[in-house]
C-alpha cells in the first residue's frame, strides 16, 4: 500500500489550479440553463451575488445580503419550488466554498430545472477542486475529521470522480474502519470505470478492498467457531471415510471365503472377528457423533455466510476488473474453501473467465494454479483444461492437473492426462510417481506397482527440466540428468522438440548423455534459436 504522502502527492498532481487562482467576475446562467428569477427577492439575490463577484471590498456583505434574502424566498414567500432560488444558492454556497450546501443546493434546483445539468455541473467541478485541495492538504496536517468531511463534500459535488473517495477509503484503512474503508474504496472503483487515467487507482482501490476485509475476516469470532466446527466435521468424515473403506475390504474378504469355503484357524477367527466388530464400532459411533453435531454445524455455517459474502464480493469485484491479477486466485478459491461452498467456486471462476471469450491461455493456466492453491481443485483443474487446450505441451500445468484429478478422485480424466505428461516429460520421476497413481485409481494394481518401482529407482536416468528462458539469440533449455542406481547407467540418447504457441514443433534436436556413475549428475544445457517458443518435449531415441 503506497504511503499517505505519496498517494496524496498523486492524488494532488492531478487536482486543477484551486479557486482562488481564477479572475473574478459574473456569469450568468449559460444556455441552455434558461432559468428565470421568478420573484423579486430572487432577483435582489443575483444583484447581491453579481456585486459580490465583483466587487471585492464589498463581497463578504453582499454575499450575506444574498443568503438572508434567498431565505426569506422561501421561508417567507414559498418559492421553495422555484428552480433559479436553488440555482442561486448553489451558486452562494459556490462563492463561500461550502461544498454540502452546494451540493444539497443544486440538487434540487436540478430536480427543477434539468436543463441546467451541464451549467450546474460545472460550478460543482469548480468547487469540487478546490474542496478536495483542502480536504487533502487537511489529511496531510493529520485533521482526520476535518479532512473526512471535506473529502465527503467533494465526493458529493462529484460523485462520479474517484479522487476524494479514494482518499476517504486511505483514512478510513488508517483508523481501521473497515466496513467504512471498503465501501468508500469500492465506489472510488466504479467512479473511476474504465477511464485509463485512473487505472492504477482503481486497481489499488479494489485490492485494497480486498484485503482489507481479509484482515477483518482473520480476527472474526464467528469465521474462528466456524472453522473449529468445519475442522472436526471433516475429521470426523475423513476417519469415516478411512473405517469404512477397511469395512468394505473385510465384507469383500469374508464374503470370498464363504464363496470358497475356505476356513480361518480359529485364533486367526477370533482376531478378524474382533477386528471386524471394532471397526463396525468405529463406524458407527462416527455416523452418531456425526449425527449429533449437524445442527451446531449447520448454525456455525449459517453465521459465518454473512462474515464470509463481503470479503468474497471484494475479491470476485477485483479480479472481474483485473483477471490477470491471478495472485488473487488463490485468496478467493481458499474464501470458498474456508466457507464450506466448494460448489460456487467453479460457477465464480467462469463468470470471471467465461469460456466463450478469447482469453490468454497462459493467464488461464496461472488461474488455474491459483485456485488449486486455493483448495478450489474442481475450479482449478477446469481452468487449466482451457489453458492446456492451446498449450498442451506445458508441463508444469500437465504436472498440477494431473494432481488436481488425483485429489478428486478422478480416474476417469487423470490417466489421460498423465498419459499427455508422460509424451512431454517421459524419464522424470514425478511423471512415473503420477502414471502409478492414476493406474491405482484405475484399480490396476499391477501397472501401478511397476511405475511405483520405476519411481523408487528402477529408472537407469532421470531427467529434470528446470527452465526454459529466452535471450536476443534464442532459447535455452537448462536441466540435470542424474543416476540414482548403484551401477553405472548406460548411455542416454534423447530427441528434444521445441514447440510454438500453435504448438508447432520448430525445433528439432538431439542429445547425447554419457554414462553417469552411481549417484552421479551432469548438467543439461541446450541452446536453440527461434522465436515464441513456448515449450519442450523430448523422447528418447
Amino acid at each position: 500500500m503506497p504511503s499517505r504522502t505519496l498517494f496524496l502527492g498523486l492524488l494532488s498532481a492531478l487536482v486543477p489550479g484551486a479557486l482562488g487562482a481564477q479572475a473574478r467576475s459574473w456569469v450568468a446562467p449559460q444556455p441552455p440553463c434558461d432559468i428565470k428569477a421568478g420573484h423579486f427577492r430572487v432577483n435582489s439575490a443575483i444583484v447581491d451575488l453579481q456585486s459580490a463577484a465583483t466587487k471585492p471590498n464589498t463581497r463578504d456583505r453582499m454575499l450575506d445580503a444574498a443568503r438572508d434574502v434567498l431565505t426569506r424566498s422561501i421561508t417567507a414567500d414559498g418559492q421553495d419550488k422555484n428552480p433559479a432560488v436553488w440555482y442561486y444558492f448553489g451558486r452562494y454556497y459556490v462563492e463561500v466554498k461550502d461544498g454540502a450546501g452546494a451540493d444539497s443546493a443544486f440538487r434540487k434546483a436540478l430536480a427543477l430545472a434539468p436543463q441546467c445539468q451541464a451549467d450546474i455541473d460545472g460550478y460543482r467541478e469548480q468547487l469540487w477542486s478546490d474542496v478536495l485541495q483542502n480536504g487533502l492538504r487537511t489529511w496531510q496536517e493529520n485533521k482526520l475529521d476535518s479532512a473526512k468531511m471535506l473529502l465527503r463534500q467533494a465526493a458529493g459535488l462529484r460523485p462520479n470522480h474517484p479522487r476524494a473517495l479514494l482518499a476517504l477509503g486511505q483514512i478510513y484503512a488508517a483508523e481501521n474502519k473497515i466496513d467504512s474503508a471498503s465501501v468508500a474504496l469500492s465506489k472510488a472503483a466504479a467512479a473511476a470505470g474504465n477511464d485509463t487515467a485512473f487505472a492504477e487507482q482503481k486497481k489499488e482501490a479494489l485490492g485494497t478492498a480486498a484485503r482489507l476485509y481479509v484482515g477483518k475476516l482473520q480476527s472474526d469470532t464467528t469465521a474462528q467457531r466456524w472453522q473449529r466446527s468445519r475442522f472436526s466435521r471433516d475429521s470426523l468424515q475423513r476417519l469415516l471415510a478411512v473405517d469404512s473403506s477397511v469395512m468394505v475390504r473385510i465384507e469383500a474378504s469374508s464374503a470370498s471365503r464363504k464363496a470358497r469355503g475356505a476356513r480361518l484357524a480359529p485364533a486367526d477367527q477370533q482376531s478378524f472377528a474382533r477386528d471386524s466388530s471394532a471397526r463396525a464400532k468405529a463406524v458407527a459411533d462416527r455416523r452418531t457423533a456425526l449425527a449429533a453435531r449437524a445442527p451446531a454445524v449447520a448454525s456455525d455455517s449459517a453465521a459465518a455466510a454473512s462474515v464470509y459474502d463481503p470479503v468474497i464480493r471484494s475479491f470476485r469485484t477485483y479480479l472481474e476488473a483485473y483477471p490477470d491479477a491471478t495472485d488473487a486466485v488463490a485468496g478467493l478459491a481458499n474464501l470458498y474453501y474456508q466457507s464450506g461452498r466448494q460448489a460456487e467456486a467453479s460457477a465464480a471462476f467462469e463468470a470471471i473467465y467465461p469460456p466463450g471469450r478469447n482469453i490468454d491461455p497462459d493467464l488461464l493456466i496461472d488461474a488455474g494454479r491459483g485456485a488449486l492453491r486455493g483448495n478450489a481443485n474442481a475450479a482449478g483443474a477446469s481452468l487449466l483444461e482451457r489453458g492446456l487446450a492451446k498449450r498442451p505441451y506445458n508441463r508444469d500445468a500437465l504436472v498440477d492437473l494431473s494432481n488436481a484429478y488425483q485429489s478428486l478422485r478422478d480416474s476417469v480424466r487423470m490417466l489421460p492426462v498423465v498419459q499427455k505428461l508422460k509424451g512431454v516429460d517421459p524419464l522424470n520421476r514425478t511423471t512415473l510417481r503420477l502414471q502409478a497413481a492414476a493406474w491405482d485409481l484405475k484399480g490396476r494394481r499391477d501397472s501401478a506397482q511397476k511405475y511405483q518401482d520405476l519411481a523408487a529407482g528402477g529408472q537407469a536416468v532421470e531427467i529434470a527440466i528446470s527452465s526454459l528462458d529466452a535471450d536476443s539469440s534464442g532459447y535455452t533449455l537448462r536441466g540435470s540428468a542424474t543416476n540414482a542406481g548403484s551401477v553405472p547407467s548406460p548411455v542416454q540418447r534423447l530427441t528434444f522438440e521445441f514447440v510454438d504457441t500453435n504448438g508447432n514443433v520448430q525445433v528439432t534436436q538431439a542429445v547425447e548423455i554419457p554414462q553417469l556413475a552411481p549417484q552421479g549428475s551432469r548438467d543439461l544445457e541446450i541452446r536453440v534459436r527461434g522465436t515464441a517458443l513456448v515449450a519442450w518435449r523430448y523422447r528418447p531415441s
